[in-house]
């Protein structure tokens, strides 16, 4: 099937910006948020619907069997099994563009519901000691600071983000070693020239 509309998959492993932009990208273009499912529990701040759809493993599960979900992922933590998913449910393509941040696996798997045409990975590269940094500083400010957790998540991550990934799939590249706007004016770019997504018209 052909779609008029493209979703805009933000990729890179945690503390690269990827969430960050996701968010601002978000506020500031004609453009939707995939919320996806998660079993973790709500980190401070975060709020059911909006980050995620926050539901039980039995219920992921029984999505999982009965062919709702478009993928899903299983990570084992430090406090056990947490999964992330997303449903067919959230997609419309005929009328809306998307964007997501993601991971290589679920671009994989979403390549398997969706011609690629549709798929735009945006990959955020920054420097390694860079990205540690970051992930050290927004532990800091936590009220519920999980260094063990971030430890996991960094060295993981490391594993799963590669530059054969990159090869591979040969997204666009987004470098965020600088300045939030210079990183944003890249992302803009991207958004109106390759993807014909603009700003949204009520800004001040």
């Amino acid at each position: 099937m052909k779609y008029k509309n493209k979703i805009a998959m933000f990729i890179g492993p945690s503390s690269s910006g990827k969430d960050t932009f996701f968010k601002k990208t978000l506020s500031l273009y004609e453009v939707l948020a995939i919320v996806h499912l998660t079993t973790r529990p709500p980190r401070p701040g975060e709020i059911n619907g909006r980050e995620y759809y926050f539901i039980t493993q039995e219920k992921m599960n029984f999505l999982d069997i009965n062919e709702y979900l478009i993928e899903r992922r299983d990570y084992t933590t430090i406090h056990g099994v947490w999964s992330y998913a997303t449903s067919k449910a959230t997609i419309d393509l005929e009328h809306f563009n998307y964007i997501t941040p993601n991971t290589w696996v679920a671009y994989k798997q979403f390549l398997e519901i969706y011609p690629k045409e549709c798929l735009v990975p945006i990959y955020f590269q920054l420097d390694a000691g860079i990205r540690l940094q970051r992930a050290l500083d927004r532990e800091k400010q936590s009220s519920k600071s999980d260094y063990a957790e971030m430890c996991r998540r960094f060295l993981a991550d490391s594993q799963d983000f590669t530059e054969e990934m990159i090869a591979l799939y040969k997204p666009i590249i987004v470098e965020n070693n600088g300045s939030m706007d210079e990183t944003m004016e890249q992302i803009g770019d991207i958004m109106i020239r390759k993807l014909g997504i603009f700003p949204k018209q009520n800004l001040n």
